[in-house]
C-alpha cells in the first residue's frame, strides 16, 4: 500500500540573508512510502551547495526523521537569485535539514494511499532554447542573454559582444547572417497530479528543463538592486498551488545547455527581472493545466517505488593541479594575468579567429579555477592526486516512471542518451542530485569550448564513463526487483 504526502517548508532564517526578500524560499518537499520502500525527495530553491554538504543535510535528516540517507534526493533548482554554496555551508545546512527533518516528521502523520496521474507533454521550442552553437570559423559560443527572436521566434544573435568573448569582435563573414540557436532543446515537459483514494488533490510534481536564471536578468544591465527570488519555478509552483489547491513541487531537468525564452530590453531592475520570471512560470504553467485536460496516463502501480543512490568515480581535467601546495594564494591571478596576456597578443598580431577563441576560453578557464579547489567541488589533495572525483546518480522507480538524478549541471545530451537507452518519455531526468558539481561538459564541449568548456573540471572520459557506470548500476538496481 503506498502512502505519500506533499509539503514545502520557508528557508527564512536558516541561511545569511545578504539581500533583501522579494519572495519567500522553499525547500518543497515529497514522502512516498510503500511497504518497506520510502524515498524523499528535497526540491530547494538554492544553488551550487557542495557535495559534502549536501551529504551533511541528508545525514541530518536521516538521524531526525529515520529515512536511509541513500534515500534522500537533496535535489536544488540552481535558482540564479538565491543562497548559494557561500551560504550554504555548515550552520546553514544544519539548520535547514532541521527544519526540514520537523516537517518531514510531520508528514508521516498526514500520509495517504494515493493514485497518480500524469500528462506528458510537447513543448517542442515555445519556452526553452539551446544556448550554444558552433561559429564557423570562431568556435562554441554561449549566450547567457540578449538573443533575437525571428517571427517563428527562432532565436538568434549576430552580436560577438553577447558571446562572452571579451570584447573581441571577430571580423568574420558568417555574422553577416543571423545566428541561430538552433540545437537540440528538452522538449519535453511533465505533470504528475497524486490524489488520495477519494479523488482529492494531495499534491502536483511538475518538471520541465531550463534554466532558472531570469529573476537577475537584470545584472547584464549592470543594475544591483538584488533580492532573493525562487524564479520562474517558483511561480509555475503558485500558480498550480492556486490552480490544484494542493502543494506543489517543480523539479528541473539537466539544463547546463538550456536557457528559457526570456526577454531582454526594458528589462533593468529587480521589478522588471521579477515580472518577467512570473510571466514565463505562469506560461508554463498554464500549458500544462491545459495539456492536462487534453489526456493524462495512469502511473501505474504506485506500489512499485524504490530507490538506490550510486557512487562513481570520474576522471579530472588535466589542467587541475596535482595538489593544492601547486596551487598557492594568488595563483588564479597569475594565471589570469598569462592568459589574458597570450589572448591580447593574439587579437595584436592578428591571428585567425579560432586560435584567439581557444586562447579566451583559456583565459576564462583560469578564472574559475579555485571553484574546484575551494569554493563549489572542494576536491580536496586525494582527488588531485588520484585524478577522480566521487558523484553520485540515484534512480527511483515509481510505478512506470523512471526518475534518475545526475550531478551538476548536465548538459541536455545526457536527458536524450537517458531516454533512448532506458524507458523513453517515461524516464525522467534530474540534475544537480546530491551535490553541484559545475558544468559536467562533454566530448563535444570540450573539443568547442565556450562556457561550459571554461566552467567545468570533467576530463573528456568523464561522460563516457558516466554513461557506462549509470548501465551498470541500472543493470544492478533492476535486479533487486
Amino acid at each position: 500500500m503506498a502512502v505519500c504526502c506533499f509539503s514545502k517548508v520557508s528557508l527564512k532564517g536558516t541561511f545569511l540573508e545578504y539581500w533583501p526578500f522579494g519572495t519567500d524560499m522553499f525547500a518543497r518537499l515529497l514522502y512516498i512510502k510503500a511497504d518497506d520502500n520510502d524515498v524523499l525527495l528535497v526540491a530547494m530553491d538554492t544553488g551550487d551547495t557542495a557535495r559534502f554538504a549536501t551529504v551533511q543535510f541528508r545525514e541530518d535528516v536521516a538521524a531526525a526523521t529515520g529515512i536511509d540517507a541513500d534515500r534522500i534526493w537533496y535535489h536544488e533548482l540552481q535558482i540564479h537569485a538565491a543562497p548559494g554554496a557561500d551560504v550554504l555551508l555548515d550552520d546553514a545546512i544544519h539548520a535547514i535539514a532541521a527544519r526540514v527533518a520537523d516537517e518531514v516528521n510531520a508528514m508521516k502523520t498526514r500520509m495517504k494511499e494515493f493514485t497518480c496521474e500524469v500528462t506528458e507533454a510537447y513543448a517542442g521550442t515555445q519556452f526553452s532554447y539551446n544556448r550554444e552553437q558552433y561559429v564557423h570559423g570562431l568556435g562554441g559560443v554561449t549566450v547567457w542573454a540578449g538573443l533575437k527572436y525571428d517571427e517563428n521566434g527562432k532565436p538568434y544573435s549576430q552580436d560577438p559582444g553577447r558571446m562572452l568573448l571579451r570584447g573581441y569582435t571577430p571580423d568574420l563573414p558568417v555574422f553577416d547572417k543571423p545566428i541561430y540557436f538552433d540545437n537540440p532543446n528538452d522538449p519535453l515537459a511533465y505533470l504528475f497530479v497524486f490524489k488520495d483514494l477519494e479523488g482529492n488533490i494531495l499534491g502536483t510534481l511538475s518538471r520541465f528543463a531550463a534554466h532558472p536564471d531570469v529573476a537577475v536578468l537584470f545584472e547584464s544591465h549592470h543594475v544591483s538592486d538584488y533580492k532573493f527570488n525562487f524564479d520562474w519555478p517558483g511561480y509555475l509552483c503558485e500558480d498550480m498551488e492556486n490552480e490544484f489547491g494542493a502543494p506543489a513541487m517543480y523539479i528541473n531537468g539537466p539544463c547546463a545547455n538550456l536557457a528559457m525564452k526570456k526577454g531582454f530590453e526594458g528589462i533593468t531592475t529587480y521589478d522588471t527581472s521579477a515580472a518577467e520570471a512570473k510571466r514565463l512560470g505562469d506560461l508554463l504553467a498554464n500549458f500544462l493545466i491545459e495539456a492536462r485536460k487534453k489526456k493524462v496516463t495512469p502511473l501505474g502501480n504506485p506500489d512499485n517505488c524504490r530507490t538506490a543512490r550510486y557512487e562513481i568515480r570520474l576522471p579530472i581535467r588535466d589542467s587541475l593541479p596535482a595538489s593544492h601546495a601547486d596551487y598557492p594564494e594568488g595563483s588564479r591571478e597569475k594565471d589570469e594575468a598569462v592568459a589574458e596576456a597570450a589572448m591580447r597578443e593574439a587579437i595584436d598580431s592578428g591571428r585567425p579567429a579560432h586560435e584567439i577563441k581557444s586562447l579566451i576560453d583559456d583565459r576564462y578557464h583560469a578564472t574559475y579555477m579555485p571553484l574546484y579547489l575551494n569554493r563549489t567541488c572542494f576536491f580536496d589533495d586525494e582527488v588531485l592526486k588520484t585524478r577522480k572525483a566521487t558523484v553520485d546518480f540515484n534512480v527511483l522507480q515509481l510505478g512506470d516512471y523512471l526518475f534518475m538524478g545526475v550531478p551538476g549541471e548536465s548538459m541536455v545530451e545526457m536527458t536524450h542518451w537517458m531516454r533512448s537507452t532506458f524507458t523513453g518519455s517515461k524516464t525522467i531526468t534530474l540534475d544537480q542530485v546530491n551535490g553541484y558539481y559545475s558544468y559536467m561538459a562533454t566530448p563535444t564541449s570540450l573539443t568547442l569550448g565556450g562556457y561550459t568548456y571554461w566552467y567545468s573540471w570533467v576530463g573528456r572520459d568523464a561522460i563516457p564513463t558516466l554513461k557506462e557506470e549509470i548501465v551498470k548500476a541500472m543493470d544492478d538496481f533492476r535486479s533487486r526487483s
